[in-house]
């Protein structure tokens, strides 16, 4: 699973907004744009992100200052477990894909199953969702110019 997003230098922000945001940022908001983001996926990537945020030292405020993070949802799909048991890959994969918006730079984050399904025929979204909380996290740091040491 890809767990950093790339940056783009152009979407890179000022040095004052970097310091900003290794300053502090808010809780992130999930702009669903449209798509059904279940409550199991919401609170899968949020956890995640959560956890790898604390890991990466980001400082996100408990009452709401700091810098604006928004997590806009591009896509989305989770098939039943059902259908993963009987059609595996033929079902085609689970994915979740978002922009995220932190003070006036943006990145792309995605990670979906299709690539992985000989190897974990019964990875979810959940295994998705994880991944796409850990890239949030990972790129606010980038952007930030925090090290991430893995």
């Amino acid at each position: 699973m890809t767990t950093v997003p790339h940056v783009d230098a152009q979407h890179a922000d000022s040095v004052e907004t970097k310091h900003a945001i290794a300053n502090s940022i808010q809780p992130p908001r999930i702009d669903a744009n449209g798509y059904l983001v279940t409550p199991w996926i919401r609170v899968t990537m949020m956890h995640a992100f959560y956890e790898r945020a604390a890991h990466l030292g980001l400082k996100v405020s408990k009452n709401g200052d700091g810098v604006p993070v928004t997590i806009r949802i591009t896509g989305v799909r989770s098939r039943s477990d059902t259908a993963r048991i009987l059609f595996n890959f033929m079902d085609g994969a689970d994915y979740l894909s978002a922009v995220v918006q932190v003070g006036d730079t943006s990145f792309k984050v995605e990670e979906d199953t299709w690539l992985y399904w000989l190897f974990t025929d019964f990875r979810t979204i959940t295994d998705v969702a994880n991944a796409v909380g850990e890239q949030a996290a990972n790129g606010i740091a980038l952007v930030a110019g925090l090290p991430i040491d893995d």
